[in-house]
């Protein structure tokens, strides 16, 4: 980075956040002694400043564009303030870009029963009692309408309407809709309630604002109780341009444990304007960890396949009725080609691949491409998951559509320590995408595999060859190396993926997930919060062999140009009746959006191995 480009990011920056911004003081700080001074240590101290504010990360990334962007951006802000269209900017290689942050302005504490008023919409700056993700955008074009849906749960509507249709144009970039609420009462003194709220535009998830509000039994107590949350926005950039799932389903925490709200959005179908409340259960992680090890148990058991079915159904049963009804519209309007599901979701822990379509979608659509296929949810539709996973968390809604990969990554190694198996078929795993793709490969020795992650290069295609481990009283989860360590997420979190990254863990229970400060926490989460495009790996433990099967199929058709979504619902779905093939097929769960597609570039184009 040249410092002057720095420099230039921290000014705008600094003219964005909000007077209570701690970055924002610290930047005026560094900044005011410039004159004269050494302008890369200018530069590295602006550096480690906004390293400091993660919330900031993002939009500090987006100013350090090349000076054509920033002044093509510069010519559409003193466009929209003077309501005269700007002039087209020639030869500068870059679309035009939209900006914005959540806006939920609302008190801090409430009154239960007390009407009050919100103003929910468009910033044009970061408000810091307000966190939601970043979403990644170009090619704005003016004018756009975005769909502003606002849940609030344990709060009535009193006036106006939680949905608004908000018109974004060249003279009003930054609309916003007011409505009038209360919270209902629920016995408690005080307590923290939380107004979350979904941006979609033409049916495609573009970001999630979280507002935290305190809620009082009586007025007196107003002003006594310490802040609820804090947390900082992360900007919106609208839209992006890519093709949306034709189903997105978003999973959003309420204030009650195991009680989530599924809202929907669809291009295709009208879906309905208000969430529907689903109850997980207290107990999901005891029952996430007891799929582990229960499908391990059945392995290779008669009863594989009933016993797989039967968990499908209990997954079922506590998903909204809603949702298959929309499901079933959605599948009739793209038939004969299966839809394209997106869940992203807050609740870490549900395995919701092995729903059982209570109807299946050939059923509801005859031409449908599903005929055969079980009727599990990943067999019936292109499903894609994306991680909800905190308030301040670093991963972009919605998922990226394209990984351009310029080489591969294969992480292995001979396993010789006592207590764990050699994994034959995972050393041939790793010879086969050497030999067939040009893979480098890099020893499964923690040493070797942290240096990777902190000096790079880091590849297009991250793959893992190896064991995994997972138990829910155990901080040593993670990959194991063959040195005997474990790569566990929490160090994985150090690192940062510097460009476009898809990432393969073919380890035993590698999805599997542990609750950290009350939310998703894994090696899936860990390699999309440093920036992972994304995420495959399986749920629970498998044989050598099948695993080797499956990513070896799996990267000659994606490598081919097919999406890695739809190639994982064929595999499931090619399944059928055999439930052996059932048992390995499903274990896998994709991480990503489902019209993703790995495009190779570069050298990695020159290899046409084919690794089946």
């Amino acid at each position: 980075m040249e410092p002057e480009n720095v420099l230039a990011a921290a000014d705008v920056l600094l003219t964005e956040l909000s007077e209570t911004a701690g970055l924002r003081a610290d930047l005026a700080q560094i900044l005011q002694g410039r004159e004269g001074a050494d302008q890369e240590a200018l530069a590295d101290d602006v550096v480690n400043a906004v390293l400091a504010h993660p919330e900031a990360l993002t939009r500090f990334e987006e100013l350090l564009l090349p000076q054509e962007v920033l002044r093509a951006r510069d010519l559409a802000e003193r466009a929209a303030l003077s309501g005269v269209p700007a002039p087209a900017t020639l030869g500068s290689g870059y679309p035009s870009e939209y900006c914005g942050y959540p806006r939920i302005d609302a008190p801090g504490e409430v009154v239960e029963n007390w009407p009050f008023r919100i103003r929910v919409g468009l910033s044009p700056e970061i408000i810091s009692s307000v966190a939601g993700g970043p979403v990644r955008g170009t090619d704005a074009p003016c004018p756009v309408t975005v769909t502003v849906q606002t849940i609030a749960d344990g709060f009535t509507l009193v006036d106006g309407d939680w949905a608004a249709e908000l018109r974004v144009n060249e003279t009003e970039r930054y609309p916003s809709h007011v409505l009038q609420i209360c919270a209902e009462p629920d016995g408690r003194q005080f307590r923290v309630g939380s107004l979350q709220v979904v941006y979609s535009i033409g049916g495609e998830v573009v970001g999630v604002g979280f507002r935290p509000i305190g809620v009082v039994q009586d007025p007196g107590l107003i002003g006594n109780n310490v802040d609820a949350v804090d947390g900082t926005s992360r900007a919106l950039l609208l839209p992006r341009g890519d093709e949306p799932a034709d189903l997105t389903v978003t999973i959003l925490p309420t204030d009650r444990t195991g009680r989530f709200q599924f809202l929907y959005q669809s291009p295709h179908v009208r879906v309905p304007g208000l969430p529907e409340e689903c109850d997980v259960g207290a107990d999901a992680p005891d029952y996430a960890f007891s799929v582990i090890n229960r499908m391990a148990d059945r392995q290779n058991r008669p009863d594989l396949m009933a016993f797989m079915t039967g968990l499908g159904r209990e997954i079922t049963d506590v998903m909204p009725a809603s949702l298959w009804t929309v499901l079933g519209e959605v599948t009739a309007a793209v038939s004969p080609r299966v839809p394209a599901m997106l869940i992203q979701s807050a609740e870490a822990y549900m395995p919701w691949e092995l729903a059982v379509v209570p109807k299946p979608l050939s059923a509801q659509a005859p031409e449908a491409d599903s005929e055969d296929a079980p009727a599990f949810l990943g067999s019936q539709v292109a499903l894609g998951r994306w991680v909800l996973a905190d308030r301040r968390s670093r991963i972009t809604v919605p998922p990226p559509v394209v990984v351009r990969a310029a080489s591969m990554e294969v992480i292995s190694g001979v396993y010789e320590i006592e207590g764990w198996q050699r994994l034959v078929d995972a050393e041939l795993e790793a010879a086969t995408l050497i030999d067939s793709y040009g893979a480098t490969q890099i020893e499964a020795r923690l040493a070797k595999v942290v240096s990777y992650l902190k000096h790079g290069p880091i590849a297009g295609i991250v793959h893992f060859a190896g064991h995994g481990q997972h138990s829910t009283n155990d901080w040593d989860n993670g990959l194991v190396m063959v040195d005997g360590y474990t790569l566990d997420p929490t160090t994985v979190k150090a690192y940062d993926f510097p460009g476009e990254t898809f990432v393969f863990l073919n380890a035993c229970k590698a999805a599997a997930v542990q609750g950290v400060f009350g939310g998703y926490a894994g090696l899936v989460q860990a390699f999309l919060y440093i920036g992972a495009s994304a995420v495959v790996s399986p749920l629970w433990a498998l044989d050598d062999r099948d695993a080797k099967s499956v990513a070896l199929s799996f990267y000659q058709r994606v490598l081919k140009g097919e999406k890695p979504a739809e190639v994982m619902r064929s595999l499931r779905a090619a399944a059928g009746d055999d439930a052996e093939l059932a048992f390995s097929a499903m274990a896998y769960q994709f991480f990503g959006h489902p019209h993703m597609q790995v495009e190779r570039v570069g050298q990695f184009c020159g290899t046409e191995g084919d690794a089946a």
